[in-house]
C-alpha cells in the first residue's frame, strides 16, 4: 500500500483479510449464516468466534451466539452509482463498535449535554441523506476516480451516527463498515456543501479501512513487545500509538489532495471556491505535522511503512508547490 489509491491493490487486501475472516467462521461452524460475504457483521463474528482475532476455533457454547448476531443483519439494498453499499440500519455489531468508540474518548463526551441521550447512536438514512451520498458518490467519481475504485473494494456499510461526541470512525473488528455523523451531510458553518464535507469524511475513514486491511498482511511498524510508545497527532488532543499516527498521516495527505482536486474539478460557487481552499490549506499544514512526526520514529517503520512516508512526504512537496502557485494568483498574494 502506497498513500496513492490502488483499487488493485486494495483488492488484494481484502481477500488475504476476508479469506483469514471465512476461516475462523468455518472452524466455528458458523460459515453458512445469514450475512452475504464480506459484511462487517461477519468480521464481528470471527472476532467473538475466537479468543484472539481471526485465529482461534470458538468453543461450541458460543456458536449459537455467533449465529444469532449473524442471522439479524439486512442484505445490502442499495446500489450508489456503481457502489454497491448498505446504508446500514441499526443491528448489534453497529452498536457494540460504537461502545468501542465510547470508551476511547473522553467520558464527559459519551452523554449528549443538550439532549441528555447518548453521545452517539446509530440513525436510518432518509432520502435526503440518501442523496446526498449520491452526490458526494459521483463528484468524487468525477474528481478522483482512483480514490473511489479503492473505496468500492473496501467499504461495505456506511453507517450514520446521531449526537454529538463523535464525528465518524472505523473500527477494525466491524471491517467495511464506516460510520460518519449525520450532521457532516448538511452545509458547514464555513459553507462547504454537506457533499464536499461527506466525501471528506469518506475518504477519511475510506483510508483507515484500507490502511487497516493492508496492515493486516504486510505491517508497516515493526511489532514491539510492550505497547509502545504514545505521540501527540495532528487530528487528535490525546496521546495515540504510533499506528494513529501513520493512518492519520496517510488521510491527511489524501484529504490536501481531495481539496485541491474539488477545488479545481468540482462545480462551486466562488464563496463555496475559497472555502474549499481554506479548508485545504489547514488541512496541508495538518499533513505537514503527521510526515514530521512520522519521520522522527522512522526506526519503528518496515520498510512498507517507510516507503508510505517517503511517498506522502514527497506527495505534499507536490501540494505545496501547488498551493505557492495558487497564492500567487490571488489579489495580493493571500491565500
Amino acid at each position: 500500500m502506497l498513500v496513492t489509491p490502488d483499487a488493485v491493490a486494495a483488492g488484494r487486501a481484502e481477500d488475504i483479510l476476508w479469506h483469514a475472516t471465512d476461516m475462523v467462521l468455518r472452524r466455528a461452524g458458523a460459515d453458512g449464516a445469514a450475512p452475504p460475504p464480506r459484511h462487517p457483521a461477519r468480521k464481528a463474528a470471527a472476532h467473538r468466534a475466537g479468543t484472539e482475532p481471526l485465529s482461534v476455533t470458538a468453543p461450541p457454547e458460543r456458536t449459537a451466539s455467533i449465529d444469532e448476531g449473524l442471522a439479524a443483519v439486512p442484505q445490502p439494498v442499495e446500489l450508489v452509482g456503481r457502489w454497491a453499499v448498505d446504508l446500514a440500519a441499526p443491528a448489534p455489531h453497529l452498536t457494540a463498535a460504537i461502545g468501542r468508540a465510547l470508551a476511547s474518548i473522553p467520558q464527559d463526551r459519551v452523554t449528549d449535554t443538550a439532549t441528555e441521550g447518548p453521545g452517539a447512536v446509530v440513525r436510518g438514512w432518509e432520502p435526503e441523506h440518501a442523496a446526498v451520498l449520491t452526490e458526494a458518490a459521483d463528484r468524487l467519481e468525477q474528481v478522483w476516480p482512483a480514490m473511489s475504485a479503492e473505496l468500492h473494494q473496501g467499504v461495505r456499510q456506511i453507517v450514520l451516527l446521531d449526537g454529538r461526541a463523535i464525528d465518524g470512525f472505523t473500527d477494525f473488528i466491524t471491517h467495511g463498515a464506516v460510520f460518519v455523523n449525520a450532521a457532516r451531510l448538511g452545509v458547514g458553518r464555513a459553507g462547504l456543501p454537506g457533499w464536499v464535507r461527506l466525501a471528506d469524511a469518506l475518504v477519511h475513514e475510506g483510508t483507515h479501512t484500507r490502511c487497516n486491511a493492508a496492515a493486516f498482511s504486510t505491517p508497516f511498524l515493526i511489532r514491539a513487545t510492550g505497547p509502545g510508545p504514545s505521540v501527540i497527532t495532528p487530528l487528535r488532543p490525546d496521546p495515540r500509538p504510533l499506528t494513529g499516527l501513520f493512518q492519520q498521516t496517510v488521510v491527511l495527505v489524501r484529504q490536501a489532495i481531495l481539496y485541491r482536486l474539488i477545488h479545481w474539478g468540482a462545480p462551486l460557487s466562488d464563496l463555496q471556491r475559497e472555502t474549499v481552499a481554506d479548508r485545504r490549506a489547514r488541512l496541508l499544514e495538518k499533513a505537514y505535522q503527521g510526515v514530521d512526526l512520522l519521520g522522527r520514529h522512522r526506526a519503528a517503520l518496515t520498510p512498507a511503512g517507510e516507503a508510505v512516508h517517503a511517498e506522502a512526504a514527497g506527495l505534499l512537496a507536490e501540494e505545496a508547490a501547488w498551493e505557492e502557485a495558487r497564492t500567487e494568483q490571488l489579489p495580493g498574494g493571500r491565500a
